[in-house]
């Protein structure tokens, strides 16, 4: 929760959405700011139970880091949650492990992890316990982890780019609802603007770092000197994470930007998000870029929230043509997706100098971006939902 990304809004939303006619309960580890979460999302909270789970200590969690923080976390959490007798839990924890702890659960999946490396490093695990008290070793094995998928009814991939992963990853089937867009709209009169929009965070040591790669679209735009000449603006825009690799970074990216028409808006609210939105001509996004999408998949871009925002203000996306970008652009209709800078370049400078398809692509996008409304998602949501309560109350 605290990166406030695509997956959080996610989040907020539907639990917003579900305490209008049941009672939700908004599970975390970490001390939420309420505020804070309803001003960058622009949702109401007021009916959801914040409920935070007891984390492990020091000792367990040293151990955790050993394969991944996921095995002592969830099932700590798991022994928490089963006493509680939820009638639903719906999972929304990228890379999670927790076996369900209802009767009935819904597992809705960003990207799938690759379970396969979750357990090769179980035995790590395994061989650091053996020196533990007995009773800490059963607090940890109460679960079958094995089976923790298969304890979850129903799964929901965020986009087809997901779902294709989930049956290669997984072999499971899941049903694809898109996650909720905000219509960022009306557009005002755009600015010589192009606009990034996501969250600054770094940990390239990880396998499946979701690198949002400022620092490749700020080297772009560098070399654009004749967008300069011309009064070309970049702007970046989002969150910075909590870890200190996440603040070098939007710390470095300050510095590798001085004497560049770039500016920077760090934890913007959504109203000031809003506004950035609506003034911007061009959206960039380059999530993936310098890895292949068929071994590191989940580097790629799992859908796109901000893409379909800046759409639905009228800014024109110039993307990078892999994962879940291929089903929110349509190449040359409401935007453009690209293969590598020089094609990046080419179609931004394109898009500079010629207002008449500028304004034309702009209208298109914004027709385009309905398709991923809040109320689509909600809708779609329902009808899943609905289904596992009629089997509750049968």
């Amino acid at each position: 929760m605290p990166t406030r990304g695509g997956g959080e809004k996610l989040t907020v939303v539907l639990a917003e959405h579900l305490s209008r006619n049941h009672n939700v309960q908004l599970f975390h580890d970490v001390p939420l700011e309420q505020k804070l979460l309803e001003d960058t999302f622009g949702v109401g909270l007021s009916r959801v139970k914040f409920t935070q789970l007891d984390r492990i200590g020091p000792p367990l969690r040293v151990l955790a880091r050993l394969r991944g923080r996921r095995t002592p976390f969830s099932t700590h959490h798991y022994l928490q949650l089963k006493k509680l007798k939820l009638d639903l839990f719906i999972n929304i924890s990228h890379r999670s492990v927790l076996h369900c702890p209802a009767e009935k659960g819904i597992f809705v999946c960003m990207f799938p992890h690759d379970v396969d490396q979750d357990h090769r490093g179980e035995a790590t695990v395994r061989r650091g316990l053996s020196n533990l008290s007995g009773s800490i070793e059963q607090s940890l094995t109460g679960v079958d982890r094995t089976s923790w998928l298969d304890s979850y009814g129903d799964i929901v991939a965020i986009s087809k780019y997901s779902a294709d992963w989930v049956e290669r990853l997984w072999a499971r089937k899941a049903q694809v609802v898109y996650p909720p867009v905000d219509n960022m709209g009306p557009p005002s009169e755009k600015e010589n603007m192009i606009l990034h929009v996501g969250r600054f965070s770094s940990s390239k040591a990880e396998l499946e770092h979701h690198d949002k790669a400022q620092e490749f679209l700020l080297a772009a735009f560098s070399d654009m000197k004749q967008l300069h000449q011309e009064g070309w603006e970049l702007h970046f825009a989002g969150n910075v994470g909590s870890s200190a690799d996440a603040k070098q970074l939007a710390e470095s990216l300050v510095q590798k930007a001085a004497g560049l028409a770039v500016k920077f808006h760090f934890n913007v609210t959504f109203e000031e998000l809003r506004e950035l939105y609506r003034r911007a001509a061009i959206y960039w996004h380059a999530t993936g870029i310098g890895t292949d999408p068929n071994i590191y998949p989940a580097r790629h871009e799992h859908f796109g929230i901000t893409t379909v925002e800046a759409m639905s203000a009228g800014g024109v996306p110039v993307v990078i043509n892999s994962g879940g970008q291929t089903e929110t652009v349509t190449e040359g209709v409401d935007g453009f997706r690209w293969e590598d800078v020089a094609e990046l370049v080419q179609r931004t400078q394109q898009l500079a100098t010629d207002s008449a398809l500028r304004d034309r692509l702009s209208c298109a996008a914004i027709a385009s971006s309905r398709r991923f409304s809040r109320e689509v998602f909600t809708d779609g949501m329902d009808r899943i939902i609905g289904q596992v309560l009629e089997t509750i109350s049968a």
